[in-house]
């Protein structure tokens, strides 16, 4: 184990059961008595889904075009490094650690979560490296959470839907109230999605929020060759289509070129360094396509729009042969909606619990699909490890096999075999 998780490890020894403090309060102090002051742009990235695959795009788009891009995102699929990455590379152990001491030391005896000061080492480590431009990933709602104390240039909402409601609330409009804390009067704010709560829009210009509507101020237009993107005064056509796979990303392009037109008199980016950023942009762990005999795919769909979107992927991708499933999810979760879409193109599921204290138990991934299949057929196993060699030893070259459930459900296969 590496100096730098040792160093996590002993600050945070058991991070799966620490409690989730939503607030700005203690976070702000540290953040003033540690001078964290940044002086280069800001976007704030919130959203359900599709928070990570906007970052991706936009990291690597402005990459491309020279800028130095600070990026923080989470939760990790290996190691914690990849939360804090500069032009697209994971920053090192020693830089990192340095930074989490320098804010353990400043913090004093003001109590911080681990995304909090983790959040904070990040700004620091971006300070540091003279960054031009910083992407911050929401981790959880956006009002309250620690990325907020920052005062960003510009927002993007990219959906909003039901996840984290013992957090956020039991509704859509509560749960867009919480996501619209990111945005800023008199300052850029891109709602990057379909279906908007008119409350939400409502409140949004009650704070004189500059506001782009998707389809209203900006839209998208794709075919099997090409992308096109226009709003009322510019337009870029014939794109090209992205790496990243499924339709949610021909979405979260259009945001994010949204983001691009917005910012382009501070941030001037140019159509070559878009298209490529298009091309290079990628992210593990999201429709992930290991394998082409079998169709292998791995996405981290957790909540019910994240498991529509890889059904709707898989429906549509999938080889003639058989349907199984890797899966497991943490108990947390609403595992009827995230397992409702397969109950009729899977064949055969391969479950474990995760390797966590708050993994949901097998029994209950068990009951739950025989609640909705009584003949359902699935094959139970010690760990993810083990049930994925199982079904890899099983498939043959026209079979389909999907790993999802939880970011460590893709991260502990991903991590402990070779595809």
């Amino acid at each position: 184990m590496s100096k730098l998780q040792d160093y996590i490890n002993n600050l945070y020894p058991d991070t799966t059961n620490q409690p989730i403090k939503l607030g700005l309060d203690r976070v702000s102090r540290v953040k003033n008595l540690a001078k964290i002051e940044p002086n280069f742009p800001i976007i704030i990235v919130g959203g359900t889904n599709g928070k990570g695959s906007v970052c991706a795009f936009l990291e690597t788009i402005y990459s491309k075009e020279g800028y130095s891009v600070g990026c923080f995102t989470s939760p990790h699929l290996f190691k914690f490094n990849e939360r804090i990455k500069i032009n697209l590379e994971q920053v090192n152990d020693e830089t990192i650690l340095e930074s989490l001491k320098i804010i353990n030391t400043k913090k004093k005896s003001i109590e911080l979560t681990y995304f909090e000061i983790t959040t904070l080492a990040a700004m620091n480590v971006f300070i540091t490296k003279k960054i031009d431009i910083a992407i911050l990933e929401v981790g959880l709602g956006g009002r309250l959470d620690a990325v907020n104390i920052f005062e960003p240039d510009l927002s993007i909402i990219t959906s909003i839907g039901m996840d984290h409601q013992d957090y956020l609330g039991d509704t859509i409009e509560e749960i867009a109230h919480e996501k619209s804390g990111i945005c800023r009067p008199s300052k850029h704010a891109i709602l990057n999605f379909e279906n908007i709560p008119k409350s939400m829009i409502k409140e949004l210009n009650k704070l004189n929020v500059s506001l782009s509507i998707l389809n209203d101020d900006y839209s998208y237009k794709s075919d099997s060759e090409s992308y096109n993107y226009s709003s009322h005064s510019f337009s870029m056509n014939n794109l090209p289509k992205p790496y990243l796979k499924g339709n949610s990303q021909l979405t979260n392009l259009a945001g994010c070129l949204r983001v691009t037109n917005l910012l382009q008199n501070k941030l001037p980016v140019k159509l070559d360094s878009i298209k490529e950023g298009i091309r290079d942009a990628r992210l593990e762990g999201r429709l992930q396509v290991l394998s082409a005999e079998p169709f292998i795919v791995a996405d981290v769909a957790h909540n019910t729009d994240a498991a529509i979107n890889l059904y709707n992927f898989i429906s549509t991708s999938k080889k003639n042969g058989k349907v199984y499933a890797v899966f497991s999810i943490l108990e947390n979760k609403d595992i009827e909606q995230v397992l409702m879409p397969f109950i009729d193109i899977v064949d055969e599921w391969f479950v474990s619990e995760i390797n966590d204290p708050r993994a949901q138990k097998i029994d209950v991934i068990t009951d739950t699909l025989k609640k909705y299949n009584k003949q359902v057929i699935i094959n139970k196993f010690d760990s993810l490890i083990e049930a994925y060699n199982s079904v890899s030893k099983k498939s043959d070259l026209n079979d389909n096999i999907i790993i999802y459930g939880s970011f460590f459900t893709v991260g502990e296969i991903l991590n402990g075999v070779t595809i």
